[in-house]
C-alpha cells in the first residue's frame, strides 16, 4: 500500500506584502521547465533526477556563467518584480521596493539606512538640482545590474550628478562623463558651460549665491537673462561638486571653445573673427572664461589684429544683451579689450571689466 502524498507547504510571503518569487510568471515558467527537463516527481511530491549526467555537468559549471545567472535572477526578481523588498525608497512622484544588501553596494544610501530598520520606508530628497526621477531609477538599477544603456545625451548629466552623489558605481560615473564630453557641439556648448558653472558655484542649499557679480548673458528666445556666476567659477576648485568629473569637463569645453570649434570653422573655408557660431558661442561665455579664452594663444587667429577685432564684436554684442536685462543685481560693470605692446615688436590682447563709473550730477542754482 502506497504511503499517502503529504500536503504542500504553504509559500511564506515576502516583507512588505510583495509577491513572492514563486508566484511570478518569471520564477514559475523557470520551476515548471526544470521539472520537466531535469527530473521527475517519486510519488511523494519531491523531486528526482533522471538525468545521470547532471551530477558530472554540475561539477564543470562555469564561475562566469553562474555569476551571470545569478545577477540576472536578482534583477529580474528582486529589481524588476520588486519581491522580497525589505525597504521602499520614495524619490520625486515615484518609488521602488528595494534590498537593503543591493542597496549599501551605494556608501550614499548605506549611510541612510544605517539607522533604518527592516521594512521601513525611507524618502530621498536631493539638493541637486541637476538629479531627475530618471537619473535616480537609472543609478538604482545599475545597483542590480548593468543599466548604461540607459543613458543618452538628454541624460547624461543628470545621471552623472546621481552616480556621483551614490558612489559605488565608478563606471556609471564615466560612462556617463564620456557621453557629455562626446556630445558637445556648437549648439550646446553653452548649456554645458551654465551647468558646470552652476556646479561650481553651487552651495549647501543648491542654489546659487544672488549676491555674486554679473557673469554671463543667455538668450533664450529673443529674450536675454542675466546668468549670476563669481569669477571663480572656472578657476582650480577646492572641492568641485562632482570631483575629478568636474575638472575634466572643464578641460573637454576649454579644449572645444578652443580647439575643435575653431577648427572645424576653419575647415569649413570660414574666418574666425566673422563666423557667427565663434562669435554667438563666446558671447554667452562666464567673463573669466570669456577672458581667458580669448587672450589664450591657442584660440588659432591669423593676427592679433584679427582677435582684438573678434573680442571687440564679442564685448559689443554683450554689452547690447546687457542692456537689455533689468534688475540686476549688484554694481554695473563695464567690459573692454585693449591691443598692447607685450615688448619688442609682440603685441597682446587683454580683456578687463571693473565696475562703471557713474556720472556726477550738479544741482545748479539760478
Amino acid at each position: 500500500m502506497s504511503q499517502p502524498i503529504p500536503a504542500a507547504l504553504p509559500v511564506p510571503s515576502s516583507p512588505g506584502g510583495s509577491a513572492t518569487p514563486s508566484t511570478t510568471a518569471y520564477s514559475s515558467s523557470l520551476n515548471h521547465d526544470n521539472m520537466h527537463t531535469n527530473g521527475t516527481t517519486n510519488g511523494h511530491g519531491l523531486l528526482q533526477n533522471s538525468n545521470a549526467e547532471s551530477s558530472k555537468m554540475a561539477s564543470h559549471v562555469d564561475p562566469a556563467v553562474h555569476a551571470l545567472g545569478l545577477s540576472s535572477w536578482i534583477f529580474h526578481v528582486g529589481y524588476s518584480n520588486q519581491d522580497w523588498a525589505d525597504i521602499e525608497l520614495t524619490f520625486f512622484d515615484g518609488g521602488l521596493k528595494a534590498h537593503r544588501i543591493v542597496l549599501a553596494r551605494s556608501p550614499y544610501l548605506a549611510h541612510l539606512m544605517l539607522n533604518v530598520v527592516p521594512g521601513s520606508s525611507v524618502r530621498l530628497s536631493f539638493v541637486d538640482e541637476n538629479i531627475t526621477e530618471e537619473s535616480v531609477h537609472i543609478a538604482l538599477q545599475h545597483l542590480y545590474n548593468f543599466s548604461q544603456q540607459h543613458v543618452n545625451p538628454s541624460n547624461a548629466r543628470s545621471v552623472l550628478a546621481t552616480a556621483f552623489l551614490f558612489g559605488g558605481m565608478p563606471e556609471l560615473v564615466h560612462y556617463a562623463y564620456t557621453i557629455c564630453r562626446d556630445s558637445l557641439d556648437s549648439s550646446n556648448i553653452n548649456e554645458y558651460v551654465n551647468w558646470i558653472a552652476s556646479s561650481s558655484g553651487a552651495h549647501a542649499n543648491g542654489l546659487r549665491d544672488a549676491s555674486t557679480m554679473y557673469g554671463s548673458v543667455k538668450v533664450f528666445d529673443g529674450q536675454a537673462t542675466v546668468e549670476k556666476s563669481s569669477e571663480s567659477d572656472w578657476a582650480e576648485e577646492s572641492h568641485p561638486r562632482y570631483g575629478e568629473w568636474t575638472v575634466r569637463m572643464k578641460h573637454d569645453i576649454v579644449d572645444y571653445l578652443l580647439r575643435v570649434l575653431p577648427e572645424g570653422i576653419i575647415e569649413d573655408g570660414k574666418t574666425l573673427s566673422t563666423d557667427p557660431r565663434l562669435l554667438s558661442t563666446y558671447v554667452n561665455l562666464p567673463y573669466d572664461l570669456l577672458k581667458s579664452c580669448v587672450e589664450s594663444p591657442d584660440l588659432p587667429f591669423a593676427s592679433m589684429q584679427d582677435r582684438f577685432q573678434f573680442a571687440k564684436k564679442v564685448l559689443a554684442q554683450r554689452k547690447k544683451l546687457s542692456g537689455t536685462v533689468s534688475n540686476s543685481s549688484g554694481p554695473p560693470l563695464e567690459e573692454s579689450v585693449v591691443l598692447a605692446f607685450s615688448g619688442g615688436d609682440g603685441m597682446e590682447v587683454h580683456v578687463t571689466r571693473k565696475p562703471k563709473r557713474s556720472r556726477a550730477l550738479w544741482k545748479v542754482q539760478g
